[in-house]
């Protein structure tokens, strides 16, 4: 369970549903207070320290101080980590290439204002941007940037692309494009067309220069690491105000593509979600999800999924439902789960709600639920070693 190349047979593994022994996990910022450690930094969303956001996402040289610096935190603990370099630029990659205009807030990830807005007829002048159109080529520049800066040591992780329903939202327009939905279907579909293709030949584009440079790609934003050909990380947030007839008309079959190009998808969705279970269910090689337990009833998602994909489980927002502390978290995700096989638990709660009476995170009572797992387990793996006896 440390950091590096000992991590990736066991997350080769999870990936595969073969974790019968125990979850996967990985501890980051866990709070102001922590017993055992130092509250780790993140590199993305941190306002503390010398640079603002901005300043860091615009300058490679100090992006990378700042993950690496957020790599040796996480590296002091227990836990299943792949170090890995990101170049995102959160939001902002694919919208921005089609001409939406970014807004460099200092201390957050920037924003777009919506290029085609109330005025449906804008859609007809979208062509398929260049690999550099935009903020791409900044991407792929900061990619070249901390391969050179690193002499191709470490794996560098696919940007934040988002996903084809997140990207043709921020295109339009929230509103504009919820009403587009149902008022210009066939508009909508275009756009979707155009940004599934330009995400297939961008993540293509960055896994090349990474593969060039003989350095390992990671196809996802997100953690856990997954190995290149299992699939690519997509962000579905948009899907949350979605009926499950839209999204199996308007998400599902730019999803598949994407599979298709990648060998499967592994799915961040923000919110609850959990009234698209049977449209998700029609997603071809969905190989995992990713969402907050404290946003999507953590017990309705593994009791759906569990063994079935990997689930990658994090605190989330935490307003809807809450916990006592990070130990409480990991306990009842443990509790909850009926089998270790795909669970990914990050004890996290970068951008939650947390307030002044957010407890002292004491590592090693972390590390003793993990250990220890859930007894239901146990039982079940002795039971199904038993059956194997028997009918060998």
């Amino acid at each position: 369970m440390g950091a590096g190349v000992s991590a990736r047979p066991f997350l080769s593994r999870l990936w595969d549903l073969g974790n019968d022994d125990r979850p996967g996990f990985l501890v980051g910022y866990v709070g102001p207070k922590v017993k055992g450690g130092e509250p780790v930094r993140s590199a993305l969303f941190s306002t503390e320290g010398r640079d603002t956001v901005r300043d860091r996402l615009r300058d490679p040289e100090k992006f990378l101080a700042a993950q690496l610096a957020e790599i040796e935190g996480q590296s002091r603990f227990r836990g299943d980590l792949v170090p890995a370099l990101c170049p995102t630029l959160g939001v902002i990659a694919i919208p921005s290439a089609f001409g939406a205009e970014v807004v460099w807030w200092e201390n957050d990830f920037p924003a777009v204002r919506p290029v085609i807005g109330e005025d449906i007829g804008k859609v007809r002048a979208l062509r398929r941007p260049g690999l550099r159109d935009g903020e791409l080529g900044r991407i792929l520049d900061t990619t070249r940037a901390f391969l050179e800066m690193t002499g191709g040591r470490m794996p560098i992780r696919l940007a934040d692309l988002q996903g084809p329903l997140d990207n043709a939202a921020l295109i339009f327009g929230h509103t504009a494009f919820l009403e587009a939905l149902i008022a210009a279907p066939r508009e909508v579909h275009r756009v979707l067309d155009l940004v599934t293709d330009l995400t297939i030949e961008f993540a293509r584009a960055q896994r090349e220069i990474v593969r060039a440079a003989g350095a390992e790609f990671v196809p996802s934003a997100f953690q856990p690491w997954i190995p290149d050909g299992r699939g690519i990380s997509v962000a579905n947030d948009v899907a949350v105000m979605l009926s499950p007839a839209l999204h199996d008309e308007f998400g599902v079959p730019y999803l598949n593509r994407l599979s298709d190009a990648f060998g499967g998808v592994y799915i961040h969705s923000c919110g609850d979600w959990t009234h698209l279970f049977p449209s998700l269910e029609k997603v071809r090689g969905l190989r995992g999800l990713e969402f907050g337990a404290s946003e999507a009833p953590y017990e309705k998602v593994l009791a759906r999924f569990g063994s079935r994909t990997v689930l990658a489980c994090r605190i989330g927002l935490h307003r809807d439902i809450r916990f006592a502390g990070m130990a409480d978290f990991v306990e009842k995700t443990v509790a909850a789960a009926p089998t270790p096989r795909g669970l990914f638990i990050h004890v996290d709660i970068t951008n939650g709600l947390v307030g002044s009476d957010w407890p002292e995170t004491d590592l090693d009572e972390i590390y003793r639920i993990v250990d220890r797992g859930n007894p239901a387990w146990r039982e079940a793996a002795a039971k199904k070693e038993a059956g194997e006896r028997e009918a060998g």
